[in-house]
């Protein structure tokens, strides 16, 4: 009888003692490590509550920068019998200016209230002048300096800012707390590998780590600089204790230290701007490359239009192209390649047009004109680009019209008739002719008759090929470019395939991977796709060309299938 009231002693013992731990008051609380501090040194905050649930929401580190956290702890006691439990939320902060500021309270919701922590009131001093000087004893782990490759520039002309920092003692995991923060600028930080040298700093050997590269292109001219950013570190310092070995005991602890980005002056590009300058500068060039200036009337002729070289290519664009006549201009394909360094932006940037012949005859790609600011000279630099003239041969097409003397280029399109024998409109009063000379319109009425059967037997004996010979005709021509070496080869083999996928319902702006897959299957879509590619990267990179029987192979199977 007596072990089961001890039983159900200590059963009511720890139900009053659950129930007592629910039914106190939720307290929430915030404390500081220190109350007066110096700039750039690190303090704690810590916010403590006894509730169990709830969502505890730290306040606006206002005048503050977190250097590390939130730590988040909890703890459960039970002493005496009475059982408590507690909850903690800390943060490391560091002060960005001197002066007295107050820290808001914190908040928890639990238990369907909303319950407030107390203020804290900081003051914060000048701290300790770091100074690189021989007398001056380092009480400090590691101090930065900011790095600037250049004290003036021109609008879009770039800027390198190094990292460096002076270590003391053994450092790690040095980061900034805060990015700079710039107007109308292009920030980008670069890869590189970190350095580290040995140098003397008064009494000490110090090391000096770059570790970090930001490359900064002003869009607008003014000064920029002068701002302040913190930048924190662990710092291994010894704990006065030593361990079995004797050995003194390291502990790592967080400093911050702060560094100044030095002053640059940005210079607006000279004045008079010259007609036609969009805003270009650094060390351009503007090229325009054809595939080819001799084609057949069913080729197509690529063109592209690049703007390549260093310089401020987040704002450049590629000019217009003036077209040639006589040809179909397709909406150009947009293609860039933009790398970042040291040296600046270093790149291109292209428009890539399809132009499809309309008629034979030789047309003028006309003279094009880009003016760009170079920055190594100092100066406005004009690039022309000389006209070029394009030759379309073959009997497909009819030829353009010459132009008179004061006036445009006209360009006469073909009629086709039913027979297909192309015939150009003309304008004739026939009843003129009719009543003028009617012996001789009977005569050119017997003449025509006579004609059209003269045609009618030489159509029949140049009657219209088989499709299969048409294009055993066509393989036959590849194989004699690719075969006798052919500098147009390449061109050849690609025009024939884009060709033959066109007859088949693919428009040659749709040729893709997707669409070749969904007409022929992936494995037979995917072979003519990368067949494709390797022929368009081998037009402007004949270095490219693999093996000349092994893409004639492929070629030939592909053939086969289509």
């Amino acid at each position: 009888m007596e072990r089961k009231i001890g039983k159900y002693h200590w059963l009511w013992a720890f139900i009053l003692l659950v129930t007592g731990l629910f039914a106190q008051e939720v307290q929430l609380t915030a404390r500081s490590s220190r109350t007066s501090v110096g700039l750039d040194e690190p303090f704690r905050v810590i916010f403590s509550s006894n509730a169990r649930g709830g969502e505890l929401i730290p306040p606006n580190f206002e005048h503050f920068i977190v250097v590390s956290g939130p730590y988040s702890s909890k703890q459960t006691q039970i002493i005496n019998g009475s059982m408590s439990f507690s909850r903690e939320l800390t943060y490391q902060l560091v002060a960005q200016e001197e002066g007295s500021f107050s820290i808001g309270p914190a908040t928890l919701e639990a238990k369907g209230k909303r319950y407030q922590s107390n203020a804290l009131n900081i003051q914060v001093k000048a701290g300790v002048k770091r100074k690189r000087t021989q007398t001056t004893t380092k009480s400090v782990g590691f101090e930065v300096d900011i790095l600037s490759s250049r004290k003036e520039v021109y609008v879009g002309e770039p800027i390198v800012l190094v990292f460096s920092a002076t270590l003391y003692e053994q450092v790690r995991d040095l980061n900034m707390l805060q990015t700079p923060n710039f107007e109308n600028v292009l920030q980008q930080q670069l890869d590189f590998e970190q350095q580290s040298r040995r140098e003397r700093i008064g009494s000490k050997i110090a090391t000096v780590l770059d570790f970090d590269k930001r490359l900064i292109i002003p869009n607008k001219p003014g000064t920029l600089g002068g701002q302040e950013l913190k930048i924190k570190g662990a710092v291994q310092k010894p704990t006065g204790r030593r361990d079995f070995f004797n050995m003194p005991l390291m502990r790592w602890e967080q400093e911050v230290a702060t560094a100044k980005i030095p002053a640059v002056k940005i210079k607006p590009l000279p004045t008079p701007q010259p007609m036609g300058f969009s805003g270009a500068v650094g060390q351009l060039e503007l090229v325009r490359e054809l595939s080819r200036t001799s084609v057949n009337g069913d080729e197509s002729i690529t063109l592209k239009l690049r703007i390549e070289g260093t310089g401020n290519f987040n704002t450049i664009s590629v000019p217009e192209l003036i077209p040639p006549q006589g040809f179909d201009l397709y909406d150009p394909k947009f293609n860039e390649k933009i790398r970042y360094s040291e040296r600046g932006v270093r790149g291109y940037k292209e428009f890539e047009y399809l132009l499809v012949p309309q008629f034979k005859g030789q047309f003028i790609l006309p003279e094009m004109k880009w003016t760009y600011f170079n920055t190594r000279k100092g100066a406005y630099e004009t690039i022309t680009l000389e006209e070029t003239t394009l030759t379309v041969t073959g009997d497909a097409l009819s030829e353009a019209t010459q132009p008179e003397e004061g006036t445009s280029t006209k360009l006469q399109r073909e009629v086709s008739s039913i027979d297909s024998d192309i015939r150009y409109l003309q304008e004739v009063d026939e009843g003129i002719h009719m009543r003028e000379h009617p012996l001789v319109w009977l005569w050119f009425l017997l003449g025509a008759l006579l004609l059209g059967w003269l045609l009618q037997l030489v159509s029949f004996s140049t009657r219209k090929k088989s499709p299969e010979a048409v294009r055993a005709e066509v393989k036959k021509t590849v194989h004699t470019a690719w075969k006798t070496n052919d500098p147009e080869a390449v061109g050849k083999m690609l025009n024939v395939l884009e060709g033959e996928l066109v007859r088949k319902g693919i428009a040659k702006e749709n040729i893709s991977l997707s669409t070749l897959s969904e007409a022929f299957g992936e494995e037979l879509g995917g072979r003519i796709n990368a067949l494709i590619e390797k022929l368009q990267l081998a037009l402007y990179a004949p270095s490219a060309v693999g093996s000349k029987e092994e893409w004639l192979n492929e070629f030939n199977a592909l053939w086969e299938q289509l």
